[in-house]
């Protein structure tokens, strides 16, 4: 028995060889093949530089971050790539870098751009192929009549009226009714489409709107239009201009000491270039909302505490790699392409539609709070509506309402000696 075991043994040994071989060619080969896919490509439509590039670079510093954090998790064998467009802040290269990716390269997947403005140029060259479009920024209410109830479209971004409800509550909540506001808005996508919520809210709130005026984007002197404002003597100031322009306009209120002591913008405001363009002491004040503020206490997602840790853990892990305070943007990006991340992972394929469907199923928990999306007057998958106001005391930004989770109180602004 035992020879005819051994003769069994040695008459089959080649063969277990070649076996052998075969499988380990094959196995190459498969590796092989899986490392000559091309990759997924999500495209990032982004205003990297021109007047409105602290939007783009905040979106960008997000992006990065959620995909290293993704790591090299594969989708049915394939890596994912982000491939970024700088649109230089203008409407036209938006539509130019959109229709390059979506009909050139053939990209099932948006991300931004972000100012609204660009956002709304961004509509027409979408509705062409209609890729699976995150929007973490766009606030006006255009967008939302113009896309929202879309399948493919998911917006991460409160929209105008989602602003002036929270900012209008805050004033009322310190400065009870009868206050006197004049607002000084842009002639473009952002400020008519917040005009309309403001003097909403703020009626709502018993505050008076005493004077409004439009402001040229790339206005280099409002001195007169503050001139005309200030005799009005009020006690808001609403700013609904963005980059370049309010950095100036704070500058130039600062100068002349205007007397209004309330003075409320976007969340801008918040932002560390809006700080480094006007000096500590021009920043002081400044009211805005947001969906996210450093320092509040968020739990991790049970599921995926690698790409959503605590909300505390996630704001060391964005200081240490950028040496500096995340602001609503740099978050919102982030989780907007974390959370494109996971549904394609749970649809295992480069297919748009089962990317969709898994995108509006998923509920989970990210450092803006719950992330799931809902039917939201008349945007069919919308998320992250929650907003806080804040105040910029003591060189830095500090959430003054809504009461449950504010850590101090409305103060008015120091008027320049």
């Amino acid at each position: 028995m035992s020879k005819e075991t051994q003769t069994h043994g040695g008459k089959h040994k080649p063969l277990t060889q070649a076996f052998l071989g075969a499988v380990a060619m094959l196995c190459a080969t498969l590796a092989a093949a899986q490392e000559t896919k091309p990759p997924i490509e999500i495209g990032v439509v982004l205003e990297l530089t021109g007047r409105l590039a602290n939007y783009g670079e905040a979106g960008k510093r997000g992006i990065d971050m959620a995909a290293d954090a993704f790591g090299d998790t594969k989708i049915g064998g394939r890596n994912v790539k982000f491939v970024y467009r700088d649109v230089q802040s203008e409407p036209q290269l938006v539509i130019s870098a959109i229709n390059d990716l979506t009909n050139s390269e053939h990209v099932n997947y948006i991300i931004g751009p972000c100012a609204s403005p660009l956002v709304s140029a961004a509509v027409p060259a979408w509705r062409q192929t209609k890729p699976v479009w995150m929007e973490f920024c766009g606030t006006s209410p255009r967008l939302q009549e113009a896309v929202g109830a879309e399948a493919n479209f998911f917006h991460t971004f409160p929209y105008s009226y989602h602003y002036h409800k929270a900012e209008a509550g805050a004033l009322r909540q310190y400065l009870g009714p009868g206050k006197r506001a004049v607002v000084i808005y842009s002639d473009d996508e952002l400020g008519r489409g917040h005009i309309e919520a403001i003097e909403k809210y703020y009626q709502d709130a018993g505050i008076k709107i005493i004077g409004t005026e439009v402001a040229r984007v790339g206005t280099t002197d409002f001195n007169p239009v503050l001139t005309k404002l200030g005799r009005a003597n009020p006690d808001i100031l609403v700013a609904m201009v963005q980059g370049g322009d309010l950095s100036t306009l704070t500058k130039q209120i600062y100068a002349r000491r205007f007397a209004a002591p309330y003075r409320v913008s976007t969340g801008a405001v918040q932002f560390d270039t809006f700080v480094k363009a006007v000096g500590n002491d021009a920043q002081e004040g400044w009211i805005g909302p947001s969906t996210y503020v450093p320092g509040i206490d968020r739990p991790a997602d049970p599921q995926y505490p690698k790409l959503f840790p605590s909300s505390r853990e996630w704001n060391d892990r964005f200081v240490k790699r950028y040496g500096r305070e995340p602001d609503l943007l740099d978050v919102g990006s982030y989780v907007s392409a974390a959370m494109l991340l996971i549904a394609l992972q749970h649809a295992g394929t480069d297919n748009r539609e089962k990317v969709a469907i898994e995108l509006a199923k998923l509920d989970v928990m990210t450092p803006l709070g719950r992330g799931h999306f809902v039917d939201s007057d008349g945007t069919k998958h919308q998320a992250f509506t929650d907003m806080m106001v804040f105040q910029r005391q003591g060189g830095r930004p500090v959430v003054v309402f809504p009461p449950e989770v504010a850590t101090r109180k409305l103060q008015p602004a120091q008027i320049a000696p």
